[in-house]
């Protein structure tokens, strides 16, 4: 079995565990992969109405309703193509954390690497997938900046679900952090007709919550009717903070950073921001066609992942490739709010 072969490798990419992904899961159809064999991705969104039946006398005609229309959105899916240099020098010599007098054979110690490569290469294509989830839900837009594209993906979230608290602050006295979450709750209910059932907070946006005297107060004297705040630690750096039955709300605290371009840490929810929305929406991961000749060839086009191998003569190297061209699809946008707390 030749380990190279771009069937092998993408079996072992789909046996990878995924690097931390909280949003994407909780917000995207559980991250759950829509695949396309085109490049761009059509989506076609329907926006009912309350409308009521009109009241008519029954010895009159039936009244006509008009249809509801719906819009077809085209998106571009960002490409995404990182790659990995392997020489035999890195082959041949003791990798970290070998004993150093175990004997491996080179084409041991190449399969080994090939398993730590596409692990990485994938780690960094979900972090991103991570950051496009916490980019759409916060600010409603994907900024693709990179090497020879410069993009802006707009879902049209619209400007009073993208707030800024200019006074009242969490941290301020006399704020009402439970008031400001019924308030947005039933926003998100008029605008969009989800209940939002998650609140997704930064750890500033924590510390102000549990120390607000007016949560604290209503906590103390109404823990029955109002719920519990107990901490729970879940995997991949998420704190469930407790569910509250008043206004009918999981909280959650997400520590997770990234890299940007100029190599410093950001958190993946700016510092003071919470994300307020619902989980049961039509979000979901949409995913391009692989524009690569061997995955056309190969019948592999239409996928979330294409890993490809090549080797080098002059100098004498081995490349790997791991391709996708995802887009974090938030297709219902008045169904989520984001505000800056603190």
């Amino acid at each position: 079995m030749d380990i190279f072969d771009t069937r092998t490798m993408l079996e072992a990419v789909e046996q990878i565990p995924s690097a931390r992904r909280f949003l994407m899961v909780t917000f995207f159809n559980g991250g759950v992969p829509r695949t396309f064999a085109t490049k761009t991705v059509d989506i076609d969104i329907v926006k009912g109405q309350r409308k009521m039946a009109p009241f008519v006398h029954p010895r009159l005609p039936g009244s006509v309703v008009l249809r509801d229309g719906y819009r077809t959105d085209t998106y571009t899916p960002p490409y995404i193509q990182p790659k990995i240099e392997t020489t035999a020098e890195l082959i041949l010599k003791r990798a970290a954390g070998d004993n150093p007098y175990a004997t491996r054979s080179p084409l041991e110690r190449a399969g080994a690497q090939l398993g730590k490569d596409l692990a990485d290469l994938d780690d960094q294509i979900t972090r991103r997938e991570e950051w496009m989830c916490a980019q759409a839900l916060t600010t409603g837009q994907v900024q693709v900046v990179g090497e020879g594209v410069d993009d802006t993906i707009d879902f049209l979230m619209a400007t009073d679900h993208k707030l800024t608290l200019t006074t009242d602050k969490w941290d301020a006295a006399g704020s009402d952090p439970l008031g400001d979450l019924r308030a947005w709750k039933r926003k998100i209910a008029r605008d969009s007709g989800r209940t939002a059932n998650v609140a997704v907070l930064s750890g500033e946006a924590v510390d102000a919550f549990q120390a607000n005297e007016m949560v604290m107060k209503q906590l103390n004297t109404r823990r029955v009717d109002l719920g519990l705040i107990l901490p729970q630690e879940l995997p991949d750096g998420v704190t469930y903070l407790g569910y509250l039955n008043d206004p009918g709300i999981d909280l959650y605290a997400y520590d997770e950073w990234y890299l940007d371009d100029n190599g410093d840490e950001q958190p993946m929810i700016a510092a003071g921001g919470l994300i307020l929305g619902a989980t049961n929406t039509r979000n979901a991961m949409l995913y391009g066609a692989i524009q690569d000749l061997e995955a056309i060839e190969s019948g592999l086009v239409e996928a979330a992942r294409f890993p490809k191998s090549w080797v080098t003569q002059e100098p004498s190297a081995r490349w790997l490739k791991l391709q996708s061209a995802p887009l974090a699809g938030l297709l219902e946008p008045d169904a989520f709010l984001y505000a800056k707390v603190v």
